[in-house]
């Protein structure tokens, strides 16, 4: 389960009803926090649970007044519940191994003691992997008691021996700015390349930080994984990533797992470009936040749905297509692909075939060498197939005016 926050800006809509600040007071909108559910091969199963809020103009900007409050009065609160909420899919789901998944923005402290305090009481608890934020301070472990403290957690990685090497490919990458307008394009912070990182891990206990308010907080005892990427190119910073889980890592095997669990959350990243840029949630013209939302929360599942149709034709694409589309949609589909004078063969394509076809209506040119449709090609793909879908039921050969 992997869980991520996305900004909804409607700062054009200066009558919208219910938003707040976003990242700066002038930039007015929603937050999209959403728990994503995968397969470690990165077919989306739906969503177990999405929270759209907005910020209170009185609690902007005072984040960094509220680090000793409890987390119940943060709005970093959110990713706790994330887990609480990836830890009841592991209620219903016991022969499964649940793992939540975020980025720096869920290294917080509650969320891993919650696990221990889960298991002391013989509840469902999920995995943990997160990807570290702060340099935390350690306390010491087994062999360690009686020896010298083990300092901070960055310092203890760098110390520990490499036990192996991942690769994987990365895409471009720009830096965000708002401000950026028009045909200006922003600077590219990350090229497109194959990486190859040297990983280093180390089994460690975090000390608790302070919270003025509430029970003090337990020790907790996880694993840290360091991936550092060996010889980034000329002028770019090397991509480092520390993770912070509970999943065992004991061979480099079981690291390169983990990584590739992280590597995972990319996923929801593509399903936040799918509501922004074809669902367009942020062009919705609703007045108030009551009507809003749920309108963001259905584009949520057609966005799911688009990632699911294009990872399981990848998965699986020797599936017939008739698991996922009715006959007045691959029918027509079939008939406008076909070749001019052939006729449209009488079976259903397959999955992969299918998928194919939906892309290249919107615009995939399918080369020999091409890589497999992407999530634009998709979207544009499947609002043609709408199009052509409503069409064969009217003028089709099997619609009222033909018959």
């Amino acid at each position: 389960m992997v869980q991520d926050t996305t900004e909804c800006d409607y700062t054009a809509r200066r009558k919208l009803k219910g938003a707040g600040p976003l990242a700066s007071p002038e930039r007015r909108g929603f937050f999209a926090h959403s728990h994503l559910v995968l397969t470690p091969e990165r077919l989306p199963l739906g969503l177990w649970d999405a929270l759209i809020y907005a910020r209170d103009d009185a609690d902007h900007g005072k984040s960094a007044n509220c680090k000793s409050r409890p987390i119940e009065q943060k709005e970093s609160l959110r990713w706790l519940e994330g887990y609480r909420h990836a830890c009841e899919l592991a209620g219903h789901a016991p022969a499964c191994e649940v793992v939540s998944v975020s980025d720096r923005e869920g290294d917080i402290y509650e969320v891993f003691a919650e696990r221990d305090q889960r298991l002391a009481q013989g509840r469902p608890a999920a995995g943990l992997l997160i990807r570290s934020k702060s340099d935390r301070c350690l306390e010491p472990i087994g062999d360690e008691a009686g020896g010298a403290q083990p300092g901070k957690l960055r310092a203890r990685l760098a110390a520990a021996p490499v036990i192996g090497t991942v690769d994987f490919e990365v895409s471009q990458a720009t830096r965000r700015n708002k401000k950026l307008k028009g045909s200006r394009q922003a600077p590219v912070e990350r090229s497109a390349r194959a990486v190859e990182q040297e990983i280093r891990t180390v089994r460690l206990r975090l000390k608790p930080p302070h919270r003025k308010t509430g029970a003090a907080l337990p020790a907790v005892e996880l694993v840290a994984i360091e991936a550092r990427e060996i010889n980034p190119p000329a002028g770019e910073e090397p991509l480092v990533w520390v993770l912070l889980t509970t999943l065992p890592v004991e061979t480099p095997t079981q690291a390169r797992e983990v990584i590739g669990l992280y590597l995972c959350r990319w996923e929801i990243e593509l399903f936040d470009k799918v509501l922004k840029s074809g669902c367009r949630i942020e062009q919705l013209q609703q007045r108030g936040d009551t009507t809003l939302k749920p309108a963001i929360a259905l584009c949520m599942t057609v966005g799911w749905r688009l990632l699911y149709v294009m990872r399981l034709g990848r998965v699986r694409p020797d599936l017939p297509c008739e698991l996922l589309f009715a006959p007045g949609e691959w029918k027509p589909l079939v008939a406008v692909s076909s070749r001019r004078g052939e006729p449209a063969p009488p079976t259903a394509p397959t999955l992969g075939e299918m998928v194919l076809m939906i892309a290249k209506l919107g615009g995939y040119l399918g080369r020999k060498n091409d890589a497999p449709p992407g999530i634009k090609a998709m979207w544009i793909g499947m609002t043609r197939l709408c199009d052509l879908s409503l069409a064969w039921e009217r003028f089709g050969p099997a619609s009222p005016s033909c018959v």
